[in-house]
Order: C-alpha cells, then sequence, then structure tokens
C-alpha cells in the first residue's frame, strides 16, 4: 500500500522520496514510466481505448466453447452447488477424470482431452479410490491420467495474494483447461460468506486465475440446509457464467443447469451414485473397506420398462423375497431365482451396475442384497 502525503509524476506514479536526515537511504520503489510498459509483476495493462470493439468486431469474439458439452465451456467462472450428501464430489471427480481422458462423460461431449487441476480443499485422501473406480467403471486405463489429471491437497486461499499469484503460475504451467475448487467454503478462509463485497474480492481472484491460465474455474459450493440454492451471498450466482445446482439421496441425484450466460440453459441431468469395490489390482496391499466407494454415472432415459430383460426382474424378485440384511451367495441365489449360472451372473451384473443391488460380504464371499434405490425404481413401476 502506498503510504499518505507521497508526491506523484505525471503518469500518476510514485516518485521515491529523498534520504532523510540520518542518510538512510529510501525504500526503492519499483515504477514503471508510463501505461505503455510492462511492470516486472505481469502483463502490459491494455489500455481501455484499445479494448473498444465496434459492432462489426464483435463477429470476431469466438462463441463459447464447451469443455463437456451443456455442463462447462472454456475460459468461464462456474459453481455447483448442492446440499451435504448430494454425491456433488463424485459427480465432480467423474466428470474431472472424464475431461482429463477426453472421453465422453455418460452421453455428453468432451471434444478433446484438457488438463484439470483438481483442488481438493478438504483432503484428498479418499480420491485415489473414486478416480480408479469411476476408470474401472469407465473401461479407462488410469495410466491415461497421469499427466493430466493432478490433484492439490490443499485449498487455494483466494483471499491470499500469494495464493492467487501461484494458482495462477501454476494452472499456467501445467496448460490447465480446467481449476477444480472443492470446497469453495474452504479457498476463502477470512472472507465473509454472507458479503458481496467480500465475495467480490474472491470472484475477482479466481477470474485472475482464469484469465492467466485461460482455462475454467469450476468451484463446489454448499447450498442452504434445503434444496440447492447456494449459501452465502448472491454475489457468486451473479458473478459466474455457469450456474449448476444439485440435490440427491437416496443413490439419485439431479442436476439443473440453472444459468449458461451464452448456452442453452434450464435443463435437467438425472444421475445415480453406483457402489463400487475398486480391485486389489489397482490398490494392493489397502484394505477392501478403504477401496469401497461410488461412481456417479447418468440415469437418463433408463428408466424405461424395456430396459431391463425379465431374467433381471426375475433375479431381482428373488432377492427380495428370500434375501435378509445380511444378503444372499451367489450360489444361493441362482437356485432361488432359477436362472442359470450365465444369465444369473449378467442379470447380476445389471443389477450391481444400477446400483440395485449391493455386495454386503467381502469380494472374496460376495453376499447380495437389495439397495434403497433398488425398491424404489421397481416400486415405483420404473422398471419392469
Amino acid at each position: 500500500m502506498i503510504p499518505y502525503g507521497r508526491e506523484y509524476d505525471e503518469d500518476g506514479f510514485p516518485i521515491a522520496p529523498p534520504a532523510n536526515d540520518e542518510g538512510v537511504p529510501p525504500v526503492e520503489v519499483e515504477t514503471v514510466s508510463s501505461a505503455d510498459e510492462t511492470p516486472a509483476s505481469g502483463p502490459r495493462r491494455v489500455p481501455l481505448r484499445e479494448r473498444l470493439l465496434t459492432v462489426d468486431q464483435l463477429a470476431t469474439l469466438a462463441p463459447p466453447e464447451p469443455l463437456i458439452e451443456g455442463f462447462l465451456y472454456r475460459g468461464t467462472l462456474a459453481q455447483l452447488s448442492a446440499t451435504a450428501g448430494s454425491y456433488k464430489t463424485f459427480l465432480t471427480v467423474a466428470l474431472s477424470c472424464a475431461l482429463a481422458a477426453g472421453e465422453n462423460w455418460e452421453g455428453y461431449r468432451v471434444p478433446k482431452a484438457e488438463k484439470v487441476v483438481y483442488v481438493a480443499a478438504e483432503g484428498a485422501s479418499g480420491l485415489r479410490a473414486r478416480i480408479l473406480a469411476w476408470c474401472e467403471l469407465s473401461g479407462v486405463d488410469p495410466a491415461r491420467l497421469n499427466g493430466q489429471l493432478f490433484v492439490l491437497p490443499c485449498p487455494i486461499q483466494l483471499g491470499n495474494f500469494v495464493d492467487v499469484s501461484e494458482a495462477a503460475e501454476l494452472a499456467r504451467e501445467v496448460g490447465a483447461g480446467l481449476m477444480v475448487l472443492d470446497t469453495r467454503a474452504k479457498c476463502v478462509l477470512g472472507l465473509d460468506e454472507n458479503s458481496a463485497t467480500e465475495q467480490g474480492k474472491a470472484i475477482a481472484a479466481a477470474e485472475h486465475i482464469l484469465d492467466a491460465a485461460g482455462c475454467a474455474i469450476f468451484t463446489v459450493h454448499h447450498a442452504g440446509r434445503t434444496g440447492s440454492t447456494p449459501r452465502g451471498s448472491t454475489a457468486w450466482d451473479g458473478g459466474v457464467w455457469s450456474d449448476l445446482r444439485m440435490e440427491g439421496a437416496d443413490m439419485l441425484a439431479k442436476v439443473v443447469c440453472h444459468k449458461h450466460k451464452d448456452a442453452p440453459s434450464g435443463c435437467e441431468h438425472h444421475f445415480r451414485a453406483v457402489p463400487h469395490t475398486v480391485s486389489e489390482t489397482l490398490m494392493p496391499g489397502v484394505p477392501e473397506t478403504a477401496r469401497n466407494t461410488l461412481v456417479v454415472v447418468s440415469s437418463d432415459g433408463e428408466t424405461e420398462a424395456s430396459s431391463l430383460t425379465g431374467s433381471v426382474r426375475q433375479l431381482w424378485d428373488a432377492i427380495e423375497t428370500a434375501s435378509t440384511s445380511a444378503g444372499m451367495s451367489p450360489a444361493t441365489l441362482t437356485d432361488v431365482s432359477g436362472l442359470s449360472r450365465a444369465t444369473f451372473y449378467r442379470a447380476l451384473k445389471t443389477l450391481h451396475t444400477r446400483g440395485f443391488v449391493k455386495n454386503v460380504g467381502t469380494e472374496k464371499r460376495p453376499m447380495w442384497a437389495g439397495t434403497a434405490l433398488g425398491r424404489q425404481a421397481f416400486t415405483r413401476g420404473a422398471v419392469s
């Protein structure tokens, strides 16, 4: 901060004061002679006059380029808000992995692979299992994510100049197409969540990273106790380019594109959380309990009666009729359902993939039981 009482030159830059009576030289002040020169701390400031566009020149502005079509766009600020336990981090991990691998995500187009910096502000200990589970269910070799998906196991404080500068440099050096801040609350410590002025500073800091690196910034935020309305000041709601709102419970979730500034919005996307145990091959020496996780997948178009075969319904009926909370072994379920061994395993895979059944035993001695999601789906007649 420049002290009061300092003199300035004709260009508005401070003039260093003369030495004091004791002959102590003044503190050197780094200045530039005019607005057209480049200061050592950053790129040259472009005068406003040079930024003016005519109506015809507006045609030179590129349209929004999707990173994940319908969800995220290059060089924009976006937020996802949801209540606790709504599977928001599982969804964010899944879309980050898909973007890093260059794979279409649950039916939504990913034009090309992009490097992703995932800021795990609440800790990174559980991310390995979640990432590897997504790879197994998606048939993607985890090696493809090396050099594409990076995890920063600490928050970036948007109210801290050093953190913001380092984050901008980091994203630029990596060549990130996306930086995820999970969660935003952990990245705005010391800034009043309910103050539009304070959160405006955080938005400006995020936009600085975005401008410096040319990446999208995707913040994961908590909603209030009910609904999916973001908690705190509405400054972010107006400041973001994309405002995604999520609700989830009982292994089902819904994302509403509340706003995209220059792309279609108002659409709904439905998902479900699938239990998955990462194989020992990918996580050798890790206890099974630490390999158990969830993967969020699309459920759009999956509730039609024709989407499941009769053998799947037959197996479900057997599980719900004869099973207990302790589950039933594959051998017992094969006998009870009356299905052949091959048909049984195909039907079981379908039920498990959709999250309708879960293994309540161990990997070596599985015991299968129905889930609340399965009972809800079959009871409401969504599947037959």
